[in-house]
């Protein structure tokens, strides 16, 4: 038997590596289970940006909260090259305005500072992007992290409190007595432990069905592509507006690593969004990577000549509302921090917050209402 624990965290991604961090503040014992290897799914595939502009309205105090603590490990431990580079949202035409000034007032009245840009203040901050967009929105706290490097810091730092870390060693099965979970069963043998949250992303829901436990979690697919190593040529993160019909009511990221590879993907309305089995990562699709390069190359026409490095393709965790299944479920002890839909970097040491305090029985600073994992029965229960 490996040793037991108070708490085991199943999962060493971004949030369990978070939430392992945050119990470890507890004085708790603490084992994290990791089936590969730590951030090697898809923490390690994400774009990893830290900002709270053009997110989710009700969450804004929390995103606010989660940056400064990112902004606090940075201070403390400047190892995963933290950039607050600032994120730009584009607008390709008028009829997204209303949607921008919205966003603003909204990020105004919340204490930040978000700005509407025309192009020639957009070249300013972003010299390269020459594109004919009609302006852009501005948010100069965001930032962005080494994915690999930022889930290292947190589980050493854990670590550093005591915490246990078992790489490569798959957790198949709940332990339970009675109506109480008693530890996980894992490939390197069963962990005794009075807690257990899975943090396992797309594997969080099969784990939970052990302990007869369904969760409205699946899996889908997260691509990105990779140029070759440039010059420094963006400076900022830029995505496009969120508003109807903004990018084809689609998504785009597109950002510069500090190795010099720039960054890019853009997902469709209706696109490149497939469900799968996260143990079969197959090929990044083809409409993927035709529109993610015409995004690229509409806003930075001088790219064009520059060579694609690399793609990437892993799986992501999604809720029916895309946000985060975070706390108890099922069998007393038992709890969960899953199902971001591919924003949960920023939000993974809130998610932390949350699952330690409920563990030590504190009133949360944050409203867990909005992650709760049983919303979804009481919505149909109304």
């Amino acid at each position: 038997m490996v040793a037991g624990a108070d708490v085991i965290v199943v999962g060493a991604g971004v949030v369990g590596a978070a939430v392992a961090e945050a119990l470890s503040r507890t004085g708790r014992s603490v084992h994290v289970v990791e089936q590969g290897l730590p951030g090697g799914a898809v923490s390690g595939a994400s774009l990893a940006c830290i900002g709270t502009h053009m997110n989710d309205e009700e969450e804004l105090p929390f995103l606010k909260w989660c940056c400064d603590e990112w902004a606090a490990f940075d201070a403390h431990t400047p190892t995963f090259e933290y950039d607050r580079c600032g994120q730009l949202r584009f607008l390709k035409q008028e009829s997204e305005l209303n949607s921008a000034r919205h966003w603003i007032d909204v990020e105004r009245n919340a204490g930040l500072a978000p700005e509407l840009l025309d192009p020639a203040e957009v070249r300013r901050i972003e010299p390269l992007l020459t594109g004919p967009i009609h302006s852009a929105t501005w948010s100069p706290n965001s930032a962005v992290v080494n994915p690999f490097l930022a889930v290292r810091m947190l589980l050493e730092t854990a670590q550093a409190q005591g915490v246990r870390l078992t790489s490569r060693a798959p957790a198949t099965k709940l332990r339970l007595k009675g109506d109480r979970v008693i530890g996980v069963e894992t490939s390197a043998g069963p962990i005794d432990g009075d807690h257990v949250v899975i943090a396992g992303g797309p594997w969080t829901a099969k784990l939970a069905a052990t302990a007869g436990v369904d969760l409205p979690i699946v899996p889908r697919k997260a691509q990105c592509l990779a140029t070759v190593s440039q010059p420094r040529s963006i400076r900022t993160v830029v995505g496009a507006c969120k508003a109807e019909g903004g990018v084809d009511a689609g998504y785009t990221q597109i950002q510069q690593a500090m190795s010099g590879q720039i960054l890019f993907n853009t997902v469709l309305e209706g696109g490149v969004t497939a469900h799968g089995s996260p143990d079969a990562v197959p090929e990044v699709d083809r409409a993927f990577i035709r529109d993610s390069v015409e995004t690229l190359l509409f806003l930075f026409p001088s790219f064009a000549e520059i060579e694609l490095l690399r793609s990437w393709v892993r799986y992501e965790a999604v809720t029916p509302d895309d946000r985060f299944l975070t706390g108890p479920v099922g069998p007393d002890g038992l709890y969960i921090a899953a199902g971001d839909g591919g924003v949960g970097f920023c939000r993974s040491v809130g998610m932390g917050r949350i699952i330690a305090d409920q563990i030590e029985g504190r009133p949360s600073p944050f409203r867990t209402d909005l992650y709760d994992p049983a919303r979804f029965e009481r919505r149909q229960a109304a």
